[in-house]
């Protein structure tokens, strides 16, 4: 009867031994859920929640791009959560920066976890482990994209800190999650973005790549900018209508069109006007000085002017339209040209008063 009681206990033992090994092995990160693993080492004084004592003296300056108005922040130790923001930097052309613990990270495997779940656990408590990443301010920008790994279904505690210490610098902003995970969701990190920043908008379309997603990346991130709106400037281009210039002589109005320096800009601003043309050389050119002179920083010197031509000869400051050809001068600046056969209705002789206008 003993043994048949024995054989019973040992036959109810076994499956309780399987579901607790079921429960074990859910509570901690498999490697697919790092994907490759990302967790920062336990500094040695994880800090007390004051964001004082986390920040770092001097703040670090974002790599530029040519696209101002968006940053991307990542935290990344294997490197997949940097493959996506640089390729969400490369999409908009914009500012990046990493965001580092104050402490390396650690290659142990075993030793990575371990402190994944010290300094997680150190949260809840509102220990926030040290970074020694830090911003000015995010005034300049209208969208901040986040990006870490998950870790045990959270935020990666760098990021974490990073934001605890930034809170009050991101009032306001826009920000847009993206994560990396081998296969836990990213609603409970957006949670804690949540948390962490308050007064912030933090965008309902986030970007989550798992180890099975990583190879459509480009195309998934391409997809995701163009619903939250955020896409790369174009090239600003001339407008050329504002480019131009009315003179008008009598009763007669002639264009011309200016050149894309400073110099013709400088002159349009501050139309309308009205001069007198004085004659230079027997009416070779019509000139009158500029007051205060144009702005020349930056321009090219040197022409070969033609009937029509608008420069400013350097030395004197004066501003002279050309009715006839003349010799190549270093001495020269072209700011423009009258438009068609315009020219005839200055080329007359002695000094005539116009009026210049933009158009």
């Amino acid at each position: 009867m003993i043994r048949k009681e024995n054989i019973m206990k040992k036959i109810f033992l076994i499956p309780l031994m399987f579901l607790t090994f079921l429960s074990l092995t859910a509570c901690s990160p498999t490697d697919d859920d790092l994907i490759v693993p990302e967790t920062p080492e336990q500094p040695e004084n994880p800090g007390n929640g004051n964001s004082d004592d986390n920040d770092p003296e001097e703040p670090t300056d974002p790599i530029p791009g040519g696209n101002g108005r968006y940053l991307v922040l990542f935290t990344s130790r294997s490197g997949n959560t940097e493959r996506v923001a640089n390729e969400i930097r490369d999409q908009l052309d914009c500012d990046i920066l990493e965001v580092e613990p104050e402490t390396a990270f650690e290659t142990d495997y075993n030793a990575m976890l371990e402190r994944a779940r010290d300094e997680l656990n150190a949260i809840q408590h509102g220990n926030f482990p040290a970074v020694k990443t830090s911003m000015e301010d995010f005034d300049s920008y209208d969208l901040v994209f986040v990006g870490y790994p998950i870790w045990y279904g959270s935020m990666a505690t760098t990021m974490q800190s990073f934001l605890h210490n930034h809170s009050s610098k991101l009032e306001g902003k826009r920000i847009a999650l993206f994560a990396t995970s081998g296969g836990s969701g990213i609603s409970s990190s957006a949670r804690e973005a949540e948390a962490l920043c308050p007064n912030s908008e933090i965008l309902d379309q986030t970007l989550l790549l798992t180890s099975s997603s990583l190879s459509q990346m480009e195309s998934r991130i391409a997809t995701w900018l163009e619903e939250i709106g955020a896409h790369q400037e174009e090239p600003e281009t001339p407008d050329q209508s504002s480019l131009s210039m009315a003179i008008t002589v009598g009763d007669r109005t002639i264009t011309a069109t200016m050149e894309d320096n400073a110099a013709a800009r400088d002159l349009l601003s501050r139309l309308p006007m009205e001069v007198t043309l004085n004659d230079y050389n027997n009416t070779t050119e019509k000139i009158f000085y500029p007051d205060p002179e144009l702005e020349l920083e930056g321009v090219t010197q040197g022409c070969a002017p033609v009937p029509g031509d608008i420069t400013i000869y350097v030395p004197w400051g004066n501003l002279a339209i050309f009715c006839k050809n003349w010799s190549s001068s270093n001495d020269l600046v072209r700011i423009g040209h009258i438009d068609g056969n315009g020219i005839e209705a200055l080329n007359v002789p002695g000094d005539i008063s116009v009026r210049l206008e933009k158009r």
